[in-house]
């Protein structure tokens, strides 16, 4: 079965669920693949500079794994659509494996974000120099950015090993962040991360 066709129809199956356990607030307009995260430790999606409760983290073997990311668009003070992403689905698994999962919400406390997060593993983190950070911050924040529908950044920090972070304007509302654990059979096979109530 095809992950990109099989994904955004399991998050849209389960959001009233979804929804009702975590008020996560209406359906995304659009669901839809937005790249692969290489990691190797805790992943972490989050506004790095800007996190006053913290992060919350999740361990996951080394890999490649698909993401998908909920995005809605709406009308800013300038007339023009602003674009946020206020869902982020990273699978760990194939599709047998995320249909069998039991989706489990994860109440770490709360998190929050600003204007755009950042989706990294640790060890990616640590190829990130403060000029690379302070550039893919411009960059995600840029009103070419903020105006599209993607493609955001997306870079590799270290060639050798193809470590790489993921970056998307978005904004929480101020109500926080939080994270839905798909589980199958005491594996972790996929992570929802969300922004309350918007």
């Amino acid at each position: 079965m095809d992950l990109d066709v099989f994904v955004p129809e399991l998050i849209r199956r389960n959001w009233a669920w979804a929804d009702l356990n975590s008020p996560c607030g209406a359906l995304p307009q659009w669901i839809e693949r937005a790249g692969d995260l290489v990691a190797d430790g805790e992943i972490v999606w989050s506004t790095p500079d800007d996190a006053p409760f913290g992060e919350a983290a999740h361990e996951v073997p080394p890999g490649t794994y698909p993401v998908f990311i909920g995005t809605d668009g709406y009308s800013a003070d300038d007339g023009r659509t602003r674009y946020d992403v206020r869902v982020v689905f990273i699978a760990l698994a194939g599709p047998e494996k995320l249909a069998a999962a039991t989706w489990r919400h994860d109440q770490a406390g709360l998190m929050t974000v600003e204007n755009y997060t950042w989706l990294a593993s640790a060890k990616a983190n640590e190829f990130v120099t403060g000029e690379t950070f302070a550039r893919l911050k411009d960059a995600v924040l840029s009103a070419e950015s903020v105006h599209r529908r993607g493609p955001w950044p997306n870079e590799v920090v270290d060639p050798d090993s193809g470590l790489n972070v993921l970056l998307f304007p978005s904004y929480d509302g101020g109500s926080g962040i939080s994270c839905i654990e798909l589980v199958d059979e005491d594996e972790l096979v996929g992570l929802l991360h969300f922004s309350y109530g918007i």
